[in-house]
């Protein structure tokens, strides 16, 4: 009797043991079906819909509500609108790294033409005085204006300008702002570029805009390694003489987030893979020495990440 009894408790053990379940870092494991790579929460990197390089991502919490960080060229808009649309239409918050066309454009559109039910709780963004842009870019700081006129459509609680350090959550994502924009008169308005650091489930996704090299060297020197540290990394700039290797040593990433189309992320400018002068294979063989383990890229359509 006993043997049968022990024989059973064993059985048990073997039976449970063979069980199958995702476990994640620091022992977590994931709470259902779908809980996947951010407990819940998918990040969604929208493709480019002309040939220019843009930046779109739209991102659903556990509980489905919706954040946009930045949106892409003027081209991009109605492929945002039909994703934001196809998921309740209700954004709580949309984050601006900097006013470029192929990062601002589109929502720059969308608030011109009339959000036509779309809603937006809350747009975080940071722009300096236009004197700046105009001095330092002054060929692009049309657009500049043109957002900074479009966002007073919305109604004025909806406009959160960010600081250095602030944190804010939105259902169970915690953002955190790295840095006040950064002023340099060289490459002015992709240095100025504000950095989000995003937790989502026990994983860090880092998103620095445009930032150059001035931009991400000063980052660093101000926040830390430790600050800067994810699990993923949106590429600076697109790939292209974006934030310097040591920047990226120090996030260490795991996973790479590439906004580029295919003639970028090849640097191709015609003649070839290699023939452009974006660098963007020199930064694509810094993530291999860094041991970066995927790369998610536009060039191949939408990504669903969750």
């Amino acid at each position: 009797m006993k043997l049968k009894k022990l024989l059973a408790v064993a059985l048990t053990v073997v039976a449970v043991s063979a069980l199958s379940f995702p476990v994640f870092a620091q022992g977590y494991v994931a709470a259902g079906p779908g809980a996947g790579r951010f407990g819940g929460d998918e990040m969604m990197m929208l493709s480019n819909q002309t040939d220019s390089q843009m930046m779109s991502y739209v991102i659903t919490t556990r509980k489905g509500d919706l954040i946009v960080i930045d949106g892409g060229v003027p081209g991009d808009a109605p492929h945002l609108r039909d994703v934001i649309n196809k998921k309740g239409g209700h954004v709580k918050a949309w984050f601006i790294t900097h006013p470029h066309s192929d990062h601002v454009g589109a929502l720059t559109k969308m608030l011109e033409e009339g959000l036509n039910g779309i809603t937006i709780d809350a747009v975080y963004y940071n722009y300096t005085d236009i004197s700046f842009y105009k001095k330092n870019e002054a060929y692009r700081a049309d657009m500049v204006q043109r957002s900074a006129n479009a966002l007073t459509k919305l109604d004025p609680s909806a406009l959160r300008m960010t600081h250095k350090g602030q944190e804010i959550d939105i259902d169970d994502i915690k953002v955190k702002v790295l840095n006040d924009p950064y002023l340099f008169e060289n490459n002015a308005i992709n240095n100025s570029s504000v950095a989000y650091r995003f937790q989502m489930g026990l994983k860090r996704v880092l998103f620095l805009g445009d930032m150059g090299p001035e931009a991400g060297e000063k980052l660093l020197s101000d926040v830390g390694a430790g600050e800067l540290k994810a699990d993923y990394v949106q590429m600076a700039h697109h790939g292209e003489y974006g934030v310097n290797k040591d920047v990226y040593q120090a996030i260490a990433p795991s996973v790479a987030l590439w906004n580029a189309p295919e003639w970028l992320y090849d640097d191709n400018n015609g003649g070839g893979v290699g023939s452009g002068p974006w660098g963007t294979l020199e930064t694509r063989q810094w993530m291999k020495d860094l041991g970066v383990k995927e790369n998610f890229v536009i060039k191949d359509g939408d990504q669903i990440i969750k």
